[in-house]
């Protein structure tokens, strides 16, 4: 997976790692190693739903449900860019940024944002929200 820009508002450890970690797991389409980046209970927040994600087996059937979306439109990866990573607390981190689903040829299938919340948890970083929303305008520049 390439690297992406990642904009650190408060150092700490990094959620980040957590979250490239879940973005592979997404890429090979395997619902049970997305589960495993998730602290149950959590919410999974989308564009026109919300699924209260009460269990692990609850995340890999939300994630089963997307995933054979994704596969059925040719999904092949997802990019990023960039994402910004800011901590809260220091057990709490949200990660927001844009993504886009692309195909083997590199055709764009879909553009969205996202704002992940993550929480330190015995020592691993885990989501405990993740939204899926419009994409995030680029700033405006200052007049």
């Amino acid at each position: 997976m390439p690297k992406e820009n990642v904009a650190r508002v408060v150092q700490g450890d990094d959620a980040i790692e957590t979250f490239r970690g879940y973005t592979a797991a997404f890429q090979s389409l395997n619902a049970r190693a997305v589960a495993r980046h998730y602290h149950v209970p959590a919410l999974l927040i989308a564009p026109h739903a919300v699924y209260p994600l009460a269990s692990t087996e609850a995340v890999e059937e939300a994630y089963r449900r997307v995933m054979g979306d994704a596969a059925a439109k040719g999904y092949a990866r997802t990019e990023f860019s960039p994402l910004l990573e800011r901590h809260l607390a220091e057990d709490l981190a949200v990660i927001s940024g844009n993504g886009t689903w692309k195909k083997d040829s590199g055709e764009e299938l879909q553009r969205f944002g996202i704002t992940y919340t993550l929480r330190k948890v015995e020592n691993d970083w885990r989501i405990v929200v993740a939204v899926i929303h419009d994409p995030i305008p680029p700033p405006r520049p200052s007049a």
